[in-house]
């Protein structure tokens, strides 16, 4: 992100954004936004770092957010604080492991007669090139080269059990792990949550062109948390302009056309005479609206 007092892009400065998408609609709305401090260490042990502030703003927003109960983050956040923290307010976290994921198998064998010391956790580290003790789950939902294969697995790192789910590319034999803090979801629900994700970049992108998010020259904390939030609320409000208005064809270049055009017209009218006055609801004189229009 671009810093004002430097005048240059900085590296780690960053707008983390909580948003919510719709799995039916895909419609996607910012919650909250905030500015990522300066110079923060991205994993420094007995610091505050940039993992901290995020912990941070996730506790501050949870307990508000009630009825949000599956949370979706990239492998950044696959961390064992924010497993914690999600599970502390009885949620489910979604996330990327790494391909080479330290991952066992649960013991799931019966306990012997005259078995001594306590029942064995696993059994042994799951390799990825053998899925025969995986389960198939499908195709993905979206991406029909793409079979799903789970299992629940326990991770050391986290110290939990996870519903992990192997997306393999069937043309290149790649494949790539997503895991849940709820092991009893569905596979083909997790793979279609996390496809959800990538919704949030569409929010930078229309709050880039069109509300102003990068604007701001401000240097205070508050002023910047104002504006961001406030950019991300009016695209908030255009966003259920245009699914009010089918017309429109959900396009914010739409949208934008027909408001500016408008307020031509407004300004037009009123610097016809004092007396300029003319009414809004008439279809003659909204038809100056669509000027300059264009298709989606």
């Amino acid at each position: 992100m671009r810093s004002s007092c430097a005048g240059k892009a900085l590296q780690g400065l960053e707008v983390s954004v909580l948003a919510c998408v719709g799995t039916v609609s895909k419609q996607t709305w910012a919650l909250e936004a905030t500015q990522t401090p300066p110079k923060l260490e991205t994993d420094t042990d007995n610091t505050y770092n940039r993992l901290s502030f995020y912990l941070e703003q996730l506790a501050d927003c949870l307990p508000r957010l009630t009825h949000l109960l599956y949370w979706v983050a990239d492998g950044y956040y696959a961390k064992r604080q924010v497993f914690d923290l999600f599970t502390g307010y009885n949620r489910h976290l979604i996330t990327r492991l790494r391909m080479d994921a330290d991952l066992y198998y649960l013991w799931d064998k019966a306990r012997q007669a005259g078995q001594k010391g306590r029942t064995r956790l696993y059994e042994g580290k799951v390799c990825f090139d053998n899925l025969d003790r995986w389960q198939s789950a499908g195709v993905h939902p979206v991406h029909e080269s793409v079979s799903l294969y789970t299992q629940v697995l326990y991770s050391k790192r986290f110290r939990r059990k996870l519903r992990v789910v192997l997306l393999l590319h069937k043309p290149s034999q790649k494949y790539v792990l997503l895991a849940s803090s709820d092991t009893n979801q569905a596979a083909i629900e997790v793979a279609f949550y996390y496809h959800l994700r990538y919704q949030i970049e569409l929010l930078f992108r229309d709050a880039k062109q069109f509300t102003g998010l990068t604007h701001c020259q401000a240097r205070s904390d508050v002023k910047l948390d104002y504006h961001l939030n406030a950019s991300l609320s009016t695209l908030n409000v255009a966003r259920l302009m245009l699914l009010a208005d089918e017309s429109l064809h959900k396009s914010m270049n739409a949208l934008v056309r027909r408001l500016t055009s408008r307020r031509i017209w407004e300004t037009i009218y009123q610097e016809l005479s004092l007396a300029g006055l003319v009414e809004l609801n008439q279809i003659d004189s909204l038809s100056c609206q669509f000027w300059h229009r264009k298709a989606a």
